[in-house]
């Protein structure tokens, strides 16, 4: 159920990235197009044609006042209407003409006209709008789409150049990203079979990439081998003393110095384990058991009560009577929740510690002076680079805590006490100064 976290997301690829451009630029440009020829049709119709049509209305007149017997303009895109007051045609009796240019609905379609009236004659031009279509179709837009076309065309040629030339950069992105460094001891040259399209630049990369590999392939080996050699070298001596101090408690009796010898060998046992899985960025060699978070905590607690009585210090703990169990590694648990006691016991310097266990979270507060931290960071939780303060802990301290945590895909924040309760008004807690550390389970 524990496993550790691996982020699986990656950054975006250079052909993903060119792609994506590619795909952008295609897209800004068909829509520059489309408002292109919204705000021509506009301009167009709202404001060419409507002066074309005045001006006709005015030449008109004026070939009227030249010779009253004028012929209306009759041609293939405008013609008109022309009629006395007293004489007003049936199918212009109903409609309320207004001087200018209007849209009316007229032979059967909406349509762009003129009207005006002068010494008792009434005109009405009527602008023949499908024809202008058409030329508009023809002259306009069928070359625009030619043009779109063959620039179209050569983006889709530069694309398929383009990751041709980005391909072997991508493969070789590709490869390094799924590397099995467990098992990398077995796999031959991962980078031999790329190639790179004589793509110079993704040559250069491609042989100090298997440089790069075949250095980390040998230091992850001498790590692993001194990493074995020093675990069997921790476990003999630790192995010989346990038993030793056995022998001693079975004929001297339990006391309590052999007791406390007894669990510190036990707390090295573990550490070494621990140390180990950290080491290796596994937990294959350890066992996930189910327990009741309470009861690690509670035997924390008294395994860590001389400390405690020592420095007068109460410890409470809060959790909920129907928690249920939790798939856990007993030892990289005890490790976390330990060093966290351990340094609020040593370095709080203050008269109590509450422990809380809520659902997915546990929150240890001291009150304590706290860390000396700056204003602008005691508004919100630290970060993971935050975690090295500069304040002496005990053993390996916070960075151990982060680390462990990192391997169980947990998480460790550090508040503020008086911040944090001034957001979470829920807690049962005083409202003075010192640390608050919250453990998030995940």
């Amino acid at each position: 159920m524990l496993k550790p976290h691996r982020n699986d997301s990656s950054g975006h690829r250079v052909a993903e990235i060119f792609n994506r451009y590619y795909w952008l630029q295609i897209a800004l440009i068909a829509l520059s197009i489309v408002v292109g020829l919204a705000c021509s049709a506009w301009v167009i119709k709202g404001s060419l044609l409507k002066t074309a049509l005045e001006q006709e209305m005015e030449h008109y007149w004026l070939r009227i006042e030249r010779n009253p017997k004028a012929d209306l303009p009759d041609t293939k895109n405008l013609y008109g209407y022309r009629w006395n007051g007293a004489q007003t045609p049936l199918r212009f009796q109903d409609m309320h003409l207004k001087t200018g240019v209007h849209r009316i609905f007229i032979d059967g379609k909406e349509r762009m006209t003129v009207y005006g009236e002068k010494s008792g004659q009434h005109v009405l031009l009527v602008f023949g709008e499908s024809n202008v279509n058409k030329l508009v179709w023809l002259f306009g837009l069928a070359p625009l789409m030619f043009s779109l076309f063959v620039l179209y065309s050569f983006l889709w040629w530069s694309n398929r150049r383009a990751k041709r030339y980005f391909s072997p950069i991508t493969r070789l992105a590709n490869t390094l990203e799924q590397i099995d460094w467990t098992h990398q001891d077995k796999q031959d040259s991962l980078f031999s079979d790329i190639s790179t399209n004589g793509n110079m630049e993704a040559e250069y990369l491609k042989a100090a990439l298997e440089k790069y590999h075949q250095v980390l392939s040998q230091f992850i080996r001498r790590e692993r081998e001194f990493t074995g050699d020093v675990s069997h070298e921790l476990r003999t001596p630790l192995t010989i003393l346990k038993g030793n101090v056995q022998l001693c408690q079975t004929r001297y009796g339990h006391d309590k110095a052999l007791t406390r010898i007894h669990n510190t060998i036990e707390d090295m046992q573990l550490l070494v384990d621990t140390l180990l899985a950290i080491a290796r960025n596994t937990v294959e060699n350890l066992n996930a058991e189910q327990y009741l978070l309470s009861k690690i905590i509670h035997d924390l607690i008294i395994d860590l009560e001389p400390i405690s009585q020592a420095k007068g210090i109460d410890t409470q703990i809060q959790h909920d009577v129907e928690e249920q169990p939790r798939w856990l590694y007993p030892s990289m648990t005890q490790m976390v929740f330990g060093n966290i006691l351990r340094n609020a016991l040593n370095y709080s310097q203050g008269k109590s510690i509450d422990i809380v266990l809520q659902k997915n979270s546990i929150l240890i507060a001291d009150d304590g002076i706290g860390l000396n931290l700056p204003e602008d960071v005691k508004v919100k939780a630290l970060n993971e680079s935050q975690l090295d303060v500069n304040v002496k802990g005990h053993g390996i301290g916070l960075q151990l805590v982060q680390k462990l945590c990192k391997q169980l895909n947990w998480r460790v924040e550090l508040f503020d006490r008086e911040y944090y309760l001034s957001t979470h008004s829920e807690l049962n807690l005083a409202h003075t100064t010192g640390l608050i550390v919250v453990v998030y389970l995940c």
